[in-house]
């Protein structure tokens, strides 16, 4: 429910626009259509169009683009969502209270995101990809499994490019044998469905881990988007009071948080503070929050990674969000086992180098791992692993280390000179 985010401007000081664009035809006008928060250049030489990652949204993006914008101003950037995006309600952000608004999430008709797999996701891919050819050769960076798409697009597509990088990601790091492809399979989570039962409508076409809903990351997001304007207001916390800043960031940091893709180093709490039961039943020390060590619990910008209001700023915006509530369970599976979807794609050589840079506590840590000559054979690839970030980081990070890679790896591919638009793909 985007009515707004297709015609408002976002932030005219920083001439960001968020703008819908064309997408394959599944029937469905009002949400064959993906989106993207673009970052506009002038004398611009390339368009970087990012690709965010499982249950990501363009703001993940934001401090990235803000690095790249101050390293790179020839540089357009544009973060793509994915077009089950255009079923969040993100009217809630205008209200007075957005808590209050999101407590009661009604959920909308999900039963198309059952047809959105991977061939679709790839067309709409291939149209955002044309729309950006207007305006400048494309470099495609997918983050995460972001980076499953990208690869999988330039595959198919990889001439329309004008370079692939890939953060943190790469094909094959979910990887499912036909068999659970279709039917299933247990894993230490529970059951994951397959096609068979996702199609029949024995499955949920949504992608949700406990704590992890479309409810809870409507919440998570409010919860950001007030820290960012008002941090130090007082709030509760269980049987304690915080700041909103605290509250919001205990949900993310990798002291504290369940889910380490999900997590980002911004600092410290002032409280007292414990082991998390839940995280040593996974094999892990998280921390928890016990109470205050006196007064509010506050926190604290260690100069970890990520600058932590940094961070929240990138919540702040009502109509684009730093998640996809919505993340079409196909998309995942289909990513998975996309052998047995499209065994029409394989290798091939492209005719530009490849970037791939990960993160030292991050999915991929090893150069190796990204294998970038099997998936693109005699291409030439530069690997390198920023360490000491988490997955997150890779992208909000402070000191603008991936920027710098990027622009690196850009000024290597283009070249001196400003190539002009690329032309009708």
């Amino acid at each position: 429910m985007r009515l707004l985010a297709l015609t408002l401007l976002l932030g005219l000081a920083l001439g960001q626009t968020y703008r819908a664009l064309p997408g394959a035809d599944t029937g469905r006008p009002g949400l064959d259509r993906s989106y993207a928060l673009v970052y506009p250049a002038e004398n611009l030489r390339a368009v970087l169009l990012l690709v965010p990652g499982l249950l990501g949204g363009s703001t993940n993006f934001a401090l990235l683009a803000e690095h790249l914008r101050r390293e790179a101003p020839w540089l357009e950037v544009w973060a793509w969502e994915r077009r089950a995006n255009g079923l969040e309600d993100r009217r809630g952000f205008r209200a007075e209270n957005p808590l209050a608004y999101y407590q009661t999430l009604p959920e909308p008709d999900l039963s198309p995101l059952r047809d959105f797999g991977l061939d679709v996701h790839l067309l709409d891919l291939d149209q955002a990809v044309a729309e950006a050819r207007k305006r400048a050769p494309v470099v495609l960076a997918g983050h995460s499994l972001g980076a499953s798409v990208a690869a999988l697009y330039a595959w198919a597509h990889g001439e329309k490019l004008r370079g692939l990088v890939l953060l943190d990601g790469t094909l094959g790091l979910i990887s499912l044998p036909r068999e659970a492809f279709l039917q299933g399979q247990d894993t230490p989570l529970g059951r994951l469905p397959g096609l068979e039962d996702l199609l029949a409508g024995r499955a949920s076409p949504v992608f949700q881990l406990p704590g992890l809903g479309p409810k809870e990351l409507a919440l998570a997001e409010a919860e950001a988007y007030l820290a960012a304007k008002r941090p130090e207001e007082l709030v509760p916390l269980g049987p304690h009071r915080a700041t909103r800043e605290a509250k919001a960031l205990l949900r993310v940091d990798d002291h504290y948080s369940l889910f380490p893709p999900f997590s980002v180093s911004v600092g410290r709490a002032f409280a007292r503070e414990g082991l998390s039961l839940w995280g040593l039943l996974q094999g892990r020390l998280v921390l928890t929050v016990r109470g205050p060590r006196r007064g509010p619990i506050a926190w604290r910008d260690t100069g970890e990674a990520t600058d932590p209001r940094a961070f929240l700023r990138a919540f702040a915006r009502a109509e684009t969000g730093f998640s996809e509530w919505y993340f079409p369970y196909r998309l995942l599976l289909e990513v998975g086992g996309y052998p047995h979807v499209r065994p029409d794609l394989g290798p091939r050589p492209l005719p530009y180098p490849v970037l791939a840079l990960g993160a030292g506590r991050g999915l991929v840590r090893e150069p190796e791992d990204f294998r970038l000559g099997e998936l693109f054979p005699g291409t030439p690839g530069g690997v390198e692993i920023l360490p000491g970030l988490t997955h997150l980081d890779l992208l909000t990070e402070r000191e603008g280390r991936t920027a710098r890679a990027i622009r690196g790896y850009l000024e290597r591919l283009l070249g001196p000179g400003t190539p002009g638009p690329a032309g009708p793909p």
